[in-house]
């Protein structure tokens, strides 16, 4: 069923765990923690999302009822009576949330479940409560406690890469030629056209060559048709560095990590890591339409981009 997968791609991203329910009451926990509150948040954000697909009106208490005892079957791992299609969802929510508990909130061994404070947000989140913090409240929540969180774990592990980019750009800033930005940015002029500058929404052609600082080369179009995109649909230094190209210009960019691609892993380029482009402005093709893209959309084009390349 539709409605069953959405739901569940939700709770299975980041599955809770949790025991027999002996009450299916609104309560107020106490919270003492980040992680008290992380394991809340996280039951009553996907209370809140099985609400909004499943439960309606006067039939709220019923079903949350066999919601709950679908999830205490899946916990147990069998299933003894035909499920309605409540205690099917919640049968599948607890089967997932029994090998959840082995592998820490939200898939992160660092951090423990706290079963009686996820059943909790569970049950308010199931009945619409605000206790605390209310739905939106608690994923956003969530989010920013969470990318948070993987960023520290990203910086220890990858620390050293960072290091080595500030170190880098502190000695190419004194090399004759070098410009350094306001934010960090440096380029040198290979070559300065004579032509118009791009705007954000500038659609642009270029040819370019991407190294790690130590000269490691992680990607190129040479030998390739010249690649063409939106000028601020590319990293933060990409885009700042073509508003400082008139067009014909071959500039070499020096990016600091902050202005690339900071904690993401991408493959090639790992967390923190300095870039060096050399990128050359062909032409602009034309003024795309002025919108905002969502992130969703911004990393839809990237990955077309990187099609094209191949």
């Amino acid at each position: 069923m539709k409605k069953l997968n959405i739901i569940m791609a939700v709770v299975l991203v980041a599955a809770v765990a949790f025991t027999s329910c002996n009450s299916n009451k609104t309560s107020l926990p106490t919270l003492k923690t980040q992680l008290d509150s992380l394991n809340y948040a996280f039951g009553l954000a996907n209370g809140d999302g099985v609400k909004n697909y499943y439960i309606k009106g006067d039939s709220a208490q019923k079903a949350i009822k066999s919601l709950m005892e679908g999830v205490n079957e899946g916990m147990k791992g069998k299933v003894e009576k035909e499920n309605t299609e409540l205690t099917d969802l919640g049968t599948k929510i607890g089967t997932a949330l029994k090998e959840q508990k082995k592998t820490g909130l939200m898939g992160d061994s660092s951090l423990k479940v706290d079963i009686k404070l996820i059943k909790q947000g569970l049950v308010n989140g199931l009945r619409g409560s605000k206790v605390l913090m209310d739905a939106k409240t608690a994923q956003e929540y969530l989010q920013k406690t969470m990318s948070g969180l993987q960023a520290k774990k990203m910086e220890k592990l990858y620390g050293p890469n960072k290091t080595a980019g500030i170190k880098f750009l502190e000695e190419n800033a004194k090399k004759p030629g070098i410009v350094t930005t306001p934010s960090g940015l440096q380029y040198e002029v290979v070559k300065k056209g004579n032509g118009a500058l791009p705007t954000d929404n500038d659609k642009v052609k270029v040819n370019y060559k991407g190294t790690l600082i130590d000269g490691t080369e992680f990607d190129s179009n040479t030998g390739k048709d010249p690649i063409v995109f939106q000028a601020n649909q590319v990293i933060k230094g990409w885009t700042e560095a073509l508003k400082l190209m008139p067009v014909g210009s071959k500039y070499k960019l020096y990016i600091p990590q902050e202005l690339a691609y900071a904690s993401a892993d991408r493959g090639k380029i790992k967390p923190f890591s300095a870039l060096i482009f050399e990128v050359e402005l062909i032409s602009i093709e034309k003024q795309a339409a002025q919108q905002q893209l969502t992130p969703e959309q911004m990393q839809q084009v990237q990955q077309q981009m990187q099609q094209q390349r191949r």
